[in-house]
């Protein structure tokens, strides 16, 4: 005997463009918008005043939290959580300057966000330039966490509150980035590597790599050199005390 599907539940207040499409067992909270052309997997569920743009695919079982955005390209596989006030899809930063004035240039790629991926609350995700900004399967994003265009974030890599990628800068599988870290444009990371609290990638690295400071070195050179600086004050005090 086949469990029966519960029907869609849309509260008063939400409102369905023509065109959405909700399969079964769907749930939209109040104030939510889902325009024309978008589609919500069985099972997900939809926010107060969240707002899932035209075309935006939602896969089965999402969790999208009260005032998350979902702007046009924006692609969600399995059980993906997207926490409070987190915005995908963004217009990618791409500018150039023509005649003393900032110029668009247009972002017409997408996001792709892999199955079970979480972004974090006030997480913002730029589409692409061109193709598509990745999040892989099981990726976690902390608060505040900015994804710029065309970046790539690998399956089982976690990014810490408040930390930041450049355009087309990348991050391996399995990666650890701490708090408040950055990576330039076009910095990788290898698979594997971690990133410590407050360190800013500047280049490419290989997998499999501790990393720390500004810019990012491996830890154990940094350790050396922050041994060497405690001494300084000390060294100073004994060559001055031989001119003397």
């Amino acid at each position: 005997m086949t469990e029966e599907l519960r029907p869609v539940k849309i509260h008063p207040s939400a409102v369905l463009m023509p065109g959405a499409t909700l399969e079964a067992e769907v749930e939209v909270g109040p104030g939510a918008v889902v325009e024309e052309g978008a589609r919500i997997g069985a099972g997900a569920q939809v926010g107060a005043c969240a707002y899932v743009g035209p075309g935006v695919l939602v896969g089965p079982d999402c969790i999208l939290e009260p005032g998350v955005v979902l702007l046009p390209g924006t692609v969600l596989g399995r059980g993906v959580r997207v926490q409070a006030g987190a915005v995908l899809g963004t217009d990618g930063f791409g500018y150039v300057l023509e005649q003393g004035r900032h110029r668009k240039i247009p972002q017409v790629g997408r996001v792709e966000v892999g199955d079970r991926a979480v972004i974090g609350p006030g997480a913002c995700v730029d589409r692409a330039t061109t193709g598509a900004t990745r999040i892989g399967q099981d990726a976690v994003l902390g608060s505040m966490v900015m994804v710029g265009h065309n970046c790539r974030v690998g399956a089982r890599s976690r990014m810490g509150d408040q930390s930041g990628l450049a355009g087309s800068s990348a991050i391996g599988e399995d990666c650890h980035l701490g708090i408040q870290t950055g990576m330039a444009m076009r910095a990788e990371l290898g698979d594997r590597c971690r990133l410590a609290d407050r360190a800013g990638a500047l280049r490419r690295f290989s997998s499999d790599q501790d990393l720390a400071g500004f810019p990012a070195r491996p830890r154990a050179e940094v350790s050396r050199m922050e041994a060497a600086l405690h001494r300084l004050p000390a060294l100073l005090q004994s060559l001055e005390g031989r001119r003397t």
